[in-house]
């Protein structure tokens, strides 16, 4: 749910920086992102402390790139449908002051 939560966080705070036009690349991006930094951060540590590290860590990551992608392809397409009428740049843009 934290993970989620800041892929969706940052997919409405930089929308127009991230690179394509289709909200569930850019949300997939993101989370492709978040699986680098968790991998770094969490799961390098954790696999070298064992005897037969390379493989752990392999077999962590695998189990993992399904789930992230997932999170990814779920926050893309619930922000398409939420903002299917309108221009997603506008609205990502929009501040709370011009409401």
């Amino acid at each position: 749910m934290i993970i989620g939560f800041f892929v969706s966080f940052f997919l409405l705070r930089f929308f127009d920086k991230i690179p394509t036009k289709n909200p569930i690349l850019k949300s997939v991006i993101l989370s492709f992102i978040a699986l680098v930094i968790a991998t770094i951060l969490l799961e390098a540590p954790a696999s070298f402390r064992t005897s037969d590290a390379l493989y752990y860590f392999l077999f962590g990551t695998m189990l993992n790139v399904p789930r992230f992608l997932f999170v990814g392809i779920v926050i893309g397409y619930l922000y398409k449908r939420l903002y299917k009428g309108s221009n997603p740049a506008v609205v990502a843009s929009k501040s709370a002051q011009v409401e």
